[in-house]
């Protein structure tokens, strides 16, 4: 009889324990959506639990070191004290992994930038991506005076197809050979919390998914010196079965300049697009420029060269119905011309009525993405880590 009464006790407790984990999750979540610091009695009428428990709940968190005590607001009667979660407490990070830039970012669990570094090369970075990434988020938290404990998660944007049950990354020649167990392991002696590895293009899309007037379906072109794109579609990200829905700079084209047939993304680099006639040695930067000031040698210039992926692009927009294309990465401070003309040369493919956009985060899309997407990761770990409480 006694044994049966020391279960029950012990199911008991076990219960109580995971309620309270259920209830502080709810609090967290609150005060994560009510962004300002608010009172306990705020937080209970949000989250439907009893004031007690609430209060019961902020102390806890509150001697953990977990959130911020702030004055009470307003002068009448006699205000309560606000509680926030102590965002400073906490980091997550945000990197890039470019063919010839890497860069970082250390931010708080609500997106505020902390210290942002970079490392740029005229030549592709290679194989020396995972050394410069470990260097450039250490120096990162040297700089915010952050320790590697502080630092929940981290996310980690790579080129190619990014296999999430193998942890395997498809790159094409030059952007280097490396797995997502190798980039966890570059920054396993910065990061406390979890490192993920995502695709960047994806990234670009999760980044534009946020922008206001965004609709639910829509296509990301990331275009800079290669070429993906990422799938919006019901709002969230389509991967495919195997990761690599997107990857448009895989294809096989012929390049209207040389009659070779070579992958996409060597046509249409952001910093050299496949000019012949009148315009052979314009950069791409240059010859946007002239079309924006009306030149119509070089807007006849811009409609070849970017023809090819209007012809890789129409197909998705006509199959899929999408009638928002975003483009970001280094075109992205391209003016209206590159715009308009793609539009055109969409419309020539049978793709109508489809509106380009450029991202205001132009060359940080991907790594705006990364951000978010840690962020979100971060507090996640919050939560375990009130899970862990229960156990």
């Amino acid at each position: 009889m006694t044994a049966g009464k020391n279960a029950t006790t012990v199911e008991s407790t076990r219960g109580t324990a995971r309620l309270r984990v259920l209830n502080t999750r709810r609090v967290l979540t609150a005060m994560r959506q009510l962004r300002e610091p608010v009172r306990i009695s705020e937080l209970a009428e949000t989250t439907s639990l009893t004031r007690p428990t609430v209060s019961n709940i902020v102390a806890t968190l509150e001697a953990r070191g977990w959130l911020d005590r702030h004055e009470p607001a307003g002068t009448a009667g006699r205000p309560a004290i606000r509680f926030a979660v102590a965002l400073d407490r906490f980091a997550v990070i945000g990197a890039d992994a470019g063919a010839h830039r890497a860069v970082v970012e250390v931010a708080s669990l609500d997106g505020t930038r902390k210290a942002r570094l970079q490392h740029r090369r005229p030549i592709q970075l290679g194989e020396d991506m995972l050394s410069v990434l470990g260097t450039l988020v250490s120096d990162a938290l040297v700089e915010t005076g952050l320790t590697r404990a502080a630092v929940l998660a981290a996310t980690v944007a790579s080129p190619g197809i990014v296999e999430e049950s193998s942890g395997g990354i498809e790159l094409r020649p030059g952007l280097g050979a490396w797995t997502a167990a190798e980039v966890v392991g570059a920054l396993a002696t910065s990061v406390s919390g979890h490192v993920a590895v995502e695709n960047d293009a994806n990234l670009a899309a999760r980044a534009m998914r946020t922008v206001p007037d965004m609709p639910e379906d829509f296509l990301s072109l990331q275009w800079g010196q290669r070429l993906g794109a990422g799938l919006v579609l019901d709002g969230q990200i389509y991967r495919g079965r195997h990761g690599a829905a997107g990857e448009l700079g895989a294809l096989l084209v012929r390049d209207p300049a040389t009659g070779r047939r070579c992958h996409l993304e060597q046509v249409v680099r952001s910093d050299r697009l496949p000019l012949h006639g009148e315009l052979p040695e314009l950069s791409t930067e240059e010859l946007i420029s002239r079309a924006d000031a009306g030149d119509a040698v070089a807007l006849s210039a811009l409609a070849q060269g970017i023809d090819p992926l209007a012809a890789a692009v129409a197909p998705l927009c006509v199959g899929l119905e999408l009638r928002t294309v975003a483009i970001s990465g280094g075109i992205a401070r391209s003016g209206p011309a590159l715009v308009t003309v793609l539009q055109e040369r969409l419309a020539e493919h049978g793709a109508t009525g489809v509106e380009c956009r450029l991202s205001a985060f132009q060359e940080d899309t991907v790594l705006r993405g990364a951000v978010q997407t840690a962020v979100d990761s971060g507090w996640e770990t919050l939560m375990e880590a009130c899970d862990s409480d229960a156990d």
